[in-house]
This record gives structure tokens, C-alpha cells and sequence, in this order.
């Protein structure tokens, strides 16, 4: 979805906004106050910053996977990127008029500041309100301290006026905000009788942290119970040779995910208990199969394990043949009364194919005499095309039919 930058970059941009956006236009603005104490404003904004940061990661937060030092240290910058914004137009503004509207405009800042580490924090952290809320407050109260008292040296009167507003304000954005994410997580209720933010912590966690856990059990309560086919065939000698499983289990949603590593896990497991290569390529489905945990995964694993201990019973098979229809390109080989054929779409873009394709080739195959049918997605084209599979799904079935016919009549050895 997204990148970080490392800490160091951020660390240095965090330098850079507060040093020499913040204290050099402070300067630029109100000369008066001289070079030596602009920078001051600068260098005490960028310390007490980072301070913060260090006691949020190894403190308040420190047993949330998610808010590490780095990760804290972004937000951070994130934070002063919009600060500086109504800092600038504070500047701009007060050169046309006076310079309270400085004043005013980085309060203004302070408050959108607040609400945004409240709802990056209330959304990605796990962690207790409290501890939340102490997050959120900590670098932008110690931020506004030093403005204070900056402002305090240009006139006195400046803390008294503002300190309403600097305790009003982060009660009302974290209200507003705590109310905007009760409405989303209400709506993940009624969608899906499952609470949206909790579930999108989980979903963070995975993606920053890998932490799959979290994640798959929101999928178990969401998922159905299915019967799963499982292909397999597999070539002994005096032992097994080879194998090629084909599970009618899609790999995903995406990284380690329900059954993500499905095919790589399936494949490790059977090589280390029969001591022959194996394969598990594609078969026909999209992501509607996907499965929900690693529990699933082991379910599949341990039964295509058990099951497979037979020995081969077929000894012939034809040679390998290939039919292309128009831009679909079928493959078929026949071992004894078993089929194993494959889909592409090469050089065109090889997407997801259609279950129903799968059924239809399977009981054409069975016309032909042959009792099994293990169908592949070669899956192995991607490029800038925009490419509609259902359209070529006639295609597709034509080839298989061709190809079928093709290697029945021809001699097995």
C-alpha cells in the first residue's frame, strides 16, 4: 500500500521542518526578535519533538508492535508537514495585517495536529485509551509550550488569551473523532456483524508487523465451510519420484494470509514426507476460495498427505501435445485414464480463469473415456493489456476440446 521513509530520513526532515521552515520564516516574519532566538524556537520545536517520540516507542506505546521509534517518528513529520502549513499562511497572512494572525494560525495547526495523531493512533494502536490519548497529546502540548512561550517574549498577554482555546480544542477533535470512528465502526457491525476498527488494526498489524493472527481470526468468524477437491498425481519408482497437487484453494488474499502460502507450504510439507519434487500450480478459480487461516492450511496439508500414500498404478501415458485457438492455448497430456491439461492466454495477460471452465473440460474429458481430469491456469503472462477472461472462455474450452482429442488418439508408452 504504502513505504515509510527510513528514520534517518525522517529524523532529517523532521530537522528541516522545524530548524529551517519554522525558525527561519519565524525570523524572516519578526526580525526584531533576532536570529539567535528564531532558531531557538527551531532547534527546542525539532528536541522536545523527537523527546516525545522516544517516550511515546519506549513508554507509553512500547508493547504496540506497530509504533515503533521509526513509525513514531513519521508520524510525527507527517504532523509538522501540516503544522508548517498554517504556519506559512500564520506568516503570509500577518505580513498583510498584524502579526496575531501568526499567532492564531499556528493554533489553528495545533488543533489539526491533535486530531490527526488522535485518529491515526485510536485507528492503527491497540494499545488502551489512555495510553492513546497520552500519545496523542504529549508532542503537541510540549510543541506548544515553546510557541508560548516565543509569543510571551513579543507580548505578555498572549499565553492568557490562547489558553482556552489549547485545552477546549483537543477536547472537541478528540470528541469529533472518537464520534467519526464510532459511525465507521458501527457500520462494519451492520455490514458484517464485526467491528471495522478493531479488524483494521488487525489488517495494519499484518501489513506493518506480519503478525497474521490478529487478522485470520476476524476471516474465521467471517468464513464458510466448504469441501475442498484436491488433485494429485504422482510418479514412484521404488519410491515417489515427483508429484503435482493441485488444491482448488486460490493462494491469498495477499502476504501470509489465509492460504497466501498455501502452494509453497503444501509443496515443503510433501517433499520433506515423501522425499520427491513436487509442484502446485494454479487451478481454476479466483478468490472466492481463498482460505481463511493457517489452521485451514494445515487441515489441507495433513489430508493431501494422508491420501497420498499409494502406490502409482498406471504405467503408460502419450506424449505431450499443444493446440492454440485464437489467442488461448491449450496443453494436454494423458497418464493412463488421467488427463493433466493446462489454460494460457500468452502473450496476452493469464488471469484468473472461471471454475465452470474447469467443470466443462472435466466432463469433456470423461466423454473421451478418461476417469480424471487435473486442470492447470499456467497463470504465467501479465502485461499492460487489459484483458476480459470471460470473453475467451469459448476459446479456451475449444483448445481443451482439440487438445483432448488430439492426445487420445495418440499412443500411449
Amino acid at each position: 500500500m504504502f513505504s515509510l521513509p527510513s528514520a534517518k530520513k525522517a529524523l532529517t526532515a523532521l530537522a528541516v521542518l522545524c530548524i529551517a521552515v519554522v525558525g527561519l520564516s519565524t525570523f524572516a516574519f519578526l526580525p526584531v526578535m533576532g536570529l539567535p532566538s528564531s532558531l531557538a524556537l527551531g532547534f527546542s520545536l525539532f528536541i522536545l519533538t523527537f523527546m516525545a517520540d522516544l517516550a511515546i516507542s519506549k513508554l507509553v506505546l512500547k508493547k504496540d508492535p506497530v509504533f515503533s521509534l521509526r513509525r513514531t517518528i513519521v508520524l510525527s513529520m507527517f504532523c509538522w508537514v501540516f503544522w508548517v502549513f498554517f504556519v506559512l499562511i500564520g506568516v503570509a497572512v500577518g505580513f498583510a495585517f498584524d502579526w496575531t494572525w501568526w499567532v492564531k494560525l499556528s493554533l489553528l495547526g495545533y488543533a489539526a495536529v491533535v486530531t490527526l495523531r488522535f485518529i491515526v493512533l485510536v485507528a492503527t494502536s491497540s494499545s488502551s485509551l489512555w495510553r492513546q490519548l497520552l500519545s496523542t497529546l504529549l508532542q503537541p502540548v510540549l510543541s506548544i509550550i515553546v510557541f508560548l512561550v516565543f509569543w510571551a517574549g513579543i507580548s505578555s498577554a498572549v499565553p492568557l488569551q490562547v489558553l482556552p482555546f489549547l485545552v477546549v480544542s483537543p477536547i472537541i477533535a478528540c470528541a469529533a473523532v472518537y464520534a467519526f470512528l464510532f459511525i465507521i465502526d458501527r457500520l462494519g457491525r451492520q455490514t458484517y456483524s464485526l467491528p471495522a476498527l478493531p479488524m483494521f488494526r488487525a489488517f495494519m498489524l499484518n501489513w506493518l508487523t506480519s503478525d497474521n493472527a490478529p487478522l485470520e481470526a476476524f476471516l474465521e468468524r467471517m468464513g464458510q465451510d466448504a469441501d475442498i477437491d484436491v488433485s494429485l498425481l504422482k510418479f514412484d519408482s521404488a519410491k515417489p519420484k515427483a508429484a503435482i497437487i493441485i488444491p482448488l484453494v486460490h493462494p491469498g488474499p495477499f502476504k501470509n494470509i489465509g492460504s497466501s502460502l498455501l502452494p509453497s507450504l503444501l509443496k515443503q510439507n510433501f517433499e520433506r514426507e515423501f522425499g520427491c519434487e513436487t509442484c502446485t500450480p494454479l487451478g481454476i478459480l479466483g478468490h472466492e476460495l481463498d482460505l481463511a487461516s493457517q489452521a485451514q492450511n494445515h487441515k489441507i496439508i495433513s489430508n493431501v498427505i494422508a491420501s497420498a500414500k499409494f502406490e502409482a498404478s498406471e504405467g503408460v501415458a502419450t506424449s505431450f501435445v499443444k493446440v492454440t485457438e485464437g489467442v488461448a492455448t491449450a496443453s494436454c497430456q494423458i497418464f493412463g485414464d488421467t488427463a493433466l491439461i493446462s489454460f494460457t492466454l500468452a502473450p496476452k495477460t493469464t488471469e484468473d480463469l472461471p471454475q465452470e471452465l474447469g467443470r466443462v473440460v472435466s466432463e469433456e474429458a470423461q466423454k473421451y473415456g478418461l476417469k480424471n481430469a487435473l486442470i492447470i491456469n499456467a497463470h504465467n503472462s501479465l502485461n499492460d493489456d487489459v484483458i476480459d477472461t470471460e470473453e475467451h472462455v469459448d476459446a479456451l474450452r475449444v483448445a481443451a476440446s482439440k487438445c483432448l482429442q488430439k492426445a487420445i488418439n495418440l499412443e500411449r508408452k
